[in-house]
């Protein structure tokens, strides 16, 4: 489901890092207002709320990979490194040069988990088009330099 605020938002408008802290701002404001339009404004915007929360899906709990999954995947990097641990041990390898292949190994599997992990979050959780187009509109105003351009421009037209 999308999220059924994201038409009404307005860029013109701060927002607050969370639910709870948008809202004990909202409430701030409302105490500022004279008593005869308090009740009024705190019914709007609780409507808003009640309406939030009925429609809004619950957030699905945070579903962490399958420990047994993960498990089972690590031991099987585990069995592979050491099969070629065996193998490399019948040429002759120091045990300082297993340790150090050993070690590479764990690196390299643990970045690339990271890494697709990482990857992941930040497509799940970040927002980039939103971003750039609001500091487009906030640091490129393009018109107001063609119009500033064209304003101090002079025209001369001789035959």
């Amino acid at each position: 489901m999308s999220n059924p605020f994201k038409p009404h938002a307005l860029n013109l408008f701060a927002d607050r890092g969370s639910v709870d802290e948008a809202i004990n701002y909202a409430r701030a404001l409302v105490l500022t207002l004279p008593n005869e339009h308090r009740a009024a404004v705190m019914t709007a915007l609780m409507v808003v709320v009640n309406t939030a929360a009925k429609v809004w899906p619950e957030a699905p709990a945070q579903v962490e990979p399958e420990i047994s999954d993960f498990e089972a995947r690590f031991e099987g990097r585990i069995a592979a490194l050491e099969e070629s641990l065996a193998s490399t041990a019948r040429v002759g390898w120091t045990r300082d040069e297993l340790v150090a292949l050993t070690r590479d190994e764990i690196e390299a599997w643990a970045d690339e988990h990271f890494n697709l992990r990482a990857g992941e979050w930040l497509y799940d959780h970040a927002d980039l088009d939103d971003k750039i187009e609001t500091w487009m509109d906030n640091n490129m105003d393009i018109e107001n330099e063609v119009r500033e351009v064209l304003g101090s421009a002079n025209l001369s037209i001789s035959f």
